[in-house]
């Protein structure tokens, strides 16, 4: 049943993405957005970055009418001027590659009326692993380097830490290291070389013990956690990915994460950036995830609730309020 009466406006949504194969539906959040937005009458279109393409300073791309989520059903494609939508949103998962990386240079041609979710510009400036250093205060003892030397010191001086790609999520490529091992040498060396064999960054973190306890995922709509959930690592590891077997459960934000979030969020909404996912351990930041922030599904699945609900009545009164400014802004420059 469709939301119908005098005042209401069908917005025209695009969402980004990856093949709909590929998608992990167990955690998967877009669908979710979907099929809400369907559900109150709103359009919703499909596409993918292959599709997309800038043709002088016009972005345009093949897309896809989505007509229902569960089942997954589309129209036919068709070709369109990108500017047509109010809004679109940006929900490739990383890595963050030169793909990714070329795919925001040409978002910045997109028409500043189609709100972009997250805009595209903040999400290249807004690194998932570095961007939470503006806050050092919240944040476990943080080292980036390509330098071996440089990364076996800050070992030695934190005895266990975590090394992380700069450019992936879902805990891919996450390596524990303590500073006893036999091997450590040649593994921080194998760290520090991608797979084309050349020296790449790495972002490594002191071990944080309270990870034993669980790693928050708060999700943020413009600055504000509407959700939250611990992720305790499988058996034998210290890893809190729900793709990496992580088990999702209840529970609650402390005061000092409280902080941490009302500390964080207006620079959060400075940039733009609506949809956020916040890792907290031990009530230290570890993470902000912004790309395609997801673990929506396991709020609900814990607390019984239905946030995407929430997130698309913010999502649809933000965008309301960013055509209304541009319209005012518009009609005082007559």
């Amino acid at each position: 049943m469709k939301i119908k009466n005098n005042t209401f406006k069908a917005f025209r949504f695009l969402f980004c993405m990856d093949p709909y194969q590929t998608l992990n539906l167990e955690t998967e959040t877009s669908l979710l957005m979907m099929n809400e937005l369907l559900f109150l009458g709103h359009e919703v279109f499909w596409t993918e970055s292959s599709l997309l393409y800038l043709q002088d300073n016009k972005f345009f791309g093949f897309i896809k009418p989505v007509f229902s989520v569960e089942p997954y059903s589309t129209g036919s494609e068709i070709e369109g001027i990108l500017d047509d939508f109010d809004a679109i949103l940006i929900r490739n998962d990383p890595p963050f590659d030169l793909n990714y990386l070329h795919l925001t240079y040409i978002l910045d041609y997109l028409d500043p009326r189609v709100v972009q979710i997250n805009p595209s510009r903040s999400v290249r400036n807004a690194n998932e692993k570095l961007f939470a250093l503006n806050w050092p205060q919240f944040v476990p003892p943080t080292l980036t380097t390509m330098n071996p030397n440089v990364l076996m010191r800050f070992l030695q001086r934190h005895g266990k830490i975590v090394v992380k790609p700069i450019e992936d999520c879902s805990g891919r490529g996450v390596e524990l290291l303590e500073y006893e091992q036999s091997d450590v040498e040649n593994r921080i060396k194998f760290l520090l070389v991608d797979e084309g064999g050349k020296q790449r960054f790495i972002t490594a973190q002191k071990y944080l013990a309270q990870v034993k306890d669980g790693d928050k995922r708060v999700y943020l709509v413009n600055g504000i956690p509407v959700g939250v959930v611990n992720r305790l690592p499988a058996k034998g590891s210290f890893l809190a990915n729900i793709h990496q077997g992580a088990k999702c459960e209840k529970t609650e934000l402390t005061k000092k994460e409280e902080k941490i979030i009302q500390t964080i969020s207006p620079r959060l909404k400075e940039m733009g950036l609506f949809l956020v996912g916040l890792d907290l351990i031990g009530e230290h930041i570890t993470e902000i995830n912004l790309t395609s922030p997801s673990a929506v599904r396991q709020i609900n699945q814990v607390t019984g609730r239905n946030i995407e609900k929430e997130i698309v009545s913010a999502m649809l009164s933000y965008i309301q309020w960013h055509q209304d400014t541009n319209n005012s802004i518009s009609g005082s420059a007559l």
